[in-house]
């Protein structure tokens, strides 16, 4: 009896974690109009925070078209030997040290709007590539990318961000071959409810 109560906990469990995982993972609906303008008149009323840039014709147009699925941004950097902070800052360093002070700011930010970091990698072949690092970062929607560029501690942030950069591009998409997370959450949910079951099997066996 013990044995199916512990079966019947674990399943809880598992059903529980992929409930919750689910919900944090959903994008939800498209923006509205009236959504829109509310988030464009925020971060324009920011632009006077330090390192706050934004191309508000290209963001009103990726905004328009929202189709409230997950989007990915591939970016591309070239670091500054020496941290490009502007005269009477506080801060220095080198490029990359300025540029994880900015990602110290946005991994929090991404994760509680349900996006995450997908690929980074600090290696390149320098006999053809001028880029010293590659991310690819997954956006639940783009409302939550919105949100989060609509933050106070972005655009303080972003000070960070410019200071470090030399160069950089960055291409938004929507996946074709890569794989949605939706698709690992049951059996990360899984896994969990069998390690509680073994786990409690293991506590509870007569010595």
């Amino acid at each position: 009896m013990k044995k199916y109560k512990l079966l019947l906990i674990s399943c809880l469990i598992s059903l529980g974690t992929a409930v919750m995982l689910l919900f944090w993972y959903h994008g939800g609906a498209p923006l509205s109009s009236s959504e829109i303008e509310d988030y464009m008149a925020t971060i324009e009323a920011q632009t006077q925070k330090p390192g706050a840039r934004h191309d508000f014709v290209a963001l009103r147009e990726f905004l328009d078209t929202d189709d409230g699925k997950p989007v990915y941004t591939v970016n591309l950097y070239n670091f500054h030997a020496v941290a490009d902070y502007p005269n009477g800052s506080q801060f220095e360093g080198t490029g990359l040290q300025a540029y994880e002070r900015f990602s110290d700011v946005m991994i929090p930010l991404m994760i509680g709007r349900g996006s995450h970091p997908v690929y980074g990698s600090s290696w390149a072949d320098p006999t053809n590539s001028q880029w010293d690092r590659i991310v690819i970062v997954k956006y639940r929607s783009r409302r939550d990318l919105v949100d989060l560029f609509a933050t106070d501690a972005f655009a303080e942030a972003s000070l960070h961000k410019w200071a470090s950069l030399r160069d950089h591009q960055r291409m938004i998409v929507q996946a074709i071959h890569l794989p949605d997370g939706m698709l690992v959450i049951p059996l990360l949910s899984l896994f969990l409810g069998l390690l509680v079951y073994f786990v409690g099997t293991l506590i509870r066996r007569p010595k």
